[in-house]
């Protein structure tokens, strides 16, 4: 992968050279918003398409590589490029994994007692993050609000029956029978290449306001097993054609 967080790359350097409030916020934006590469191992083999991407089974299990620093402080090493990567030794011994922060985050919280937190590119801008603060981001208005899905026109979107999640289903439904203006709810996973598959939902509902997918994201966040949500309106049009093909988990009756 060719990818390179040159956003987050410029605005550590600018963090190191002037700490003002204006540069720490932009780095925080940073983290919530893009991605790293993390070095990882897994338990299942992925699959390969014919462009070598890969698709990983939905009982996954995924391990970040740990790296200890002189004074005996275990992180998670996450970096803004291959070239990155490449300058530690011990990125040999796993594969990258391109991650945004809601994919790493649980990772991060059910290591809290083991890691101090991450540090970005180690051997270069040298940039820790411990948990505490990290874990506190999840409160920040940038990751609480919900951002707008981008599917391009014609861009293929992956979809399978997700398994062995019968708490996340059964809040989901909890939530549509609790909400009056919830007509039905659509659950699956969401495939996507060289990268762990997240949770695609569905929402038709009476008014269409962003705020009841926002409240649904926090009411669900708990049976997340550490995926990522992606949320749409029933209205959209790549939303009726998913619809026409399947069941939802919810439907709400005149009863």
């Amino acid at each position: 992968m060719n990818f390179v967080n040159r956003e987050m790359q410029e605005a550590l350097k600018n963090l190191r050279e002037t700490d003002t409030p204006q540069n720490r916020n932009k780095v925080l934006e940073l983290l919530i918003t893009t991605q790293l590469f993390v070095p990882a191992t897994w338990d299942k083999s992925p699959q390969l398409d014919d462009h070598g991407n890969m698709t990983f089974p939905p009982d996954t299990h995924f391990s970040i590589l740990i790296i200890q620093t002189t004074d005996k402080q275990r992180f998670f090493p996450f970096f803004t490029s291959k070239e990155e990567s490449e300058k530690w030794a011990g990125s040999k011994n796993g594969k990258m994994l391109l991650l945004t922060f809601d994919q790493y985050i649980p990772i991060v919280e059910m290591a809290q007692k083991d890691i101090a937190g991450i540090v970005v590119d180690p051997y270069g801008i040298n940039t820790p993050f411990q948990t505490p603060f990290l874990l506190g981001l999840k409160d920040h208005p940038r990751h609480t609000g919900l951002k707008e899905t981008q599917i391009l026109k014609g861009e293929k979107v992956s979809l399978r029956t997700p398994k062995n999640v019968d708490d996340l289903k059964e809040i989901l439904i909890k939530y549509g029978k609790e909400h009056a203006n919830v007509r039905s709810i659509y659950f699956k996973e969401r495939i996507m290449v060289d990268k762990p598959t997240h949770w695609f939902i569905i929402v038709d509902l009476e008014e269409e306001d962003p705020r009841y997918l926002q409240e649904m994201a926090h009411y669900c966040a708990r049976c997340s097993h550490g995926k990522q949500f992606e949320f749409m309106f029933a209205s959209m049009k790549l939303s009726q054609e998913i619809m026409e093909k399947n069941t939802p988990i919810y439907l709400k009756t005149d009863a």
